[in-house]
């Protein structure tokens, strides 16, 4: 009996000092996971934070304050660049320095010539003026043309307190932007799969060439969080644009893009010391992953559909999620309101490679856009046979070749029939004449016999009818008949 108390104690015991373990476990998360009831104190004019994923805005500053983009500007040129080149070859077009944007600054020099991806590069990660300058060039058959396609972008994106007046973001004071406007030029830009690329680069290494003698120019990204020190960078960023709207000013605007956990959250700063940006954005940045509404629509890696591909090994690939989805409703709103649309790239051509974007998966809440997930490949779309450019995959055209030589097959099998037949039916008749020419010799020699020569009839030719005729009249004289 002592013995069965004292192993139901050891039980009791044990399941108790569980029970608090866990307790202890629950609450040490608890503490993990507490979310600030306000936003991070910033030095910044004004700000937003806002969900890439959803198009939640998060916390805020004057955000619709009105002030100068800076070098935020150079996504939408980015954009508009991208938005007018006929396909990828174009990055390896040149473009030339002429003394007008040899003025902007001193990168590039008068006379010197680079490829419009290395310009990208130079703009997006070095946030150089000339580069963005000659990208306007290039893009448009003149700057004014090209500033114009960024203000209809503008439109386009629903975007009615911005107007740009150059491609560069200098300061010019009929040129302005809000955070909150520069927060959705931000999320568009991170759609690109270019210029997402192109902000992940810490530098880059860009070639100049002046009659054809080369030159090689370094940029350091102009994102704190991507290049920082322990302290100041942001292992979730994906990257950003930082400038000075003015160099004799330290009013810096920054506006960059990290993921964690599949959410996206953007950070645009107004005016921020530039010493600054760096620790008050991250700060924003893990207060709004932390406020973030995670109502997932989606899960990542779900095949949601197929694209096609010209000139591939394989012409219909199959199309997956590259992260998780989520959807993002107002308190006053319904879930009802929300639906989905997988819109699939019509230009793809091969050779592509595992993790490229083929589509998007678009998540609309009240008809309008909030989000979207990058669809993507995971397996290498290599270069097809000739059929391909057709979008006839290799397979289906080993498929059709079979089905082509069985057809062909089958009609030579039905001629070859048909002219045995035809030879059978020949040699029928042959035989048949062979058969009515013995008879008629036989007629003739039975009236040799019988002496009907003098009938005259070894005079008359010899007639057909009659040895038909004649023939007919044995037959039915023995009872057989003839089938015509």
């Amino acid at each position: 009996m002592v013995a069965i108390i004292s192993v139901i104690l050891i039980l009791v015991t044990t399941i108790g000092y569980i029970a608090l373990f866990d307790s202890y476990a629950d609450s040490r998360d608890e503490a993990k996971t507490v979310v600030p009831s306000k936003a991070p104190s910033v030095s910044a004019t004004s700000y937003m934070v806002m969900s890439g994923s959803t198009s939640e805005k998060i916390a805020a500053k004057h955000a619709d304050r009105k002030m100068q983009p800076g070098r935020i500007t150079m996504l939408m040129a980015a954009m508009v660049a991208i938005d007018n080149m006929y396909n990828d070859a174009e990055l390896k077009n040149t473009v030339e320095t002429g003394p007008t944007i040899a003025e902007y600054g001193k990168t590039f020099k008068e006379g010197e010539s680079a490829t419009v991806g290395s310009l990208l590069d130079a703009m997006l990660v070095g946030g150089d003026i000339q580069a963005a300058e000659l990208i306007a060039k290039y893009s448009a058959s003149s700057r004014e043309i090209f500033v114009n396609e960024m203000n209809s972008k503008c439109m386009e994106l629903g975007l009615i307190d911005t107007f740009f007046t150059n491609a560069s973001g200098r300061y010019d004071i009929n040129q302005y932007s809000t955070a909150s406007d520069l927060a959705v030029i931000t999320q568009a830009a991170f759609r690109y799969q270019l210029i997402k690329d192109t902000l992940t680069k810490k530098n880059v290494t860009v070639t100049a060439f002046m009659n054809k003698k080369p030159r090689e120019i370094t940029f350091e990204s102009t994102d704190p969080l991507l290049t920082g020190n322990e302290k100041t960078a942001y292992q979730y960023v994906k990257g950003g644009i930082l400038g000075l709207v003015d160099e004799s000013v330290n009013a810096a605007q920054f506006a960059a893009a990290a993921t964690k956990d599949d959410m996206e959250i953007i950070v645009v700063l107004m005016d921020s010391n530039k010493e600054n940006a760096a620790a008050e954005a991250k700060a924003l940045f893990e207060y709004g992953d932390a406020k973030a509404t995670k109502n997932t629509i989606v899960k990542k890696g779900k095949m949601v559909g197929h694209a096609r591909v010209r000139g591939g090994a394989s012409t219909r690939v199959p199309a997956y999620t590259e992260s998780k989805g989520f959807a993002y409703v107002p308190p006053e709103g319904s879930e009802s309101l929300i639906q989905t649309q997988v819109s699939m790239y019509d230009d793809l051509e091969a050779p592509l490679k595992k993790g490229d974007k083929v589509g998007e998966f678009q998540i609309y809440v009240a008809d309008e856009l909030k989000g979207t997930v990058d669809l993507i490949i995971k397996d290498d779309v290599p270069v097809g046979w000739f059929p391909s450019k057709y979008y006839i995959s290799n397979a289906g055209a080993v498929t059709g070749g079979i089905i082509l030589f069985l057809l062909l097959a089958f009609l030579l099998r039905v001629r070859h029939v048909k002219r045995r037949r035809e030879k059978r039916r020949a040699a029928m008749r042959r035989a048949k004449i062979r058969e009515l020419a013995m008879m008629q010799l036989e007629i003739d020699a039975d009236r040799k016999r019988r002496d009907w020569s003098g009938t005259g009839y070894d005079t008359m030719p010899l007639r057909t009818t009659d040895i038909r005729r004649e023939a007919l009249e044995e037959n039915e004289r023995k009872g057989g008949r003839r089938h015509r």
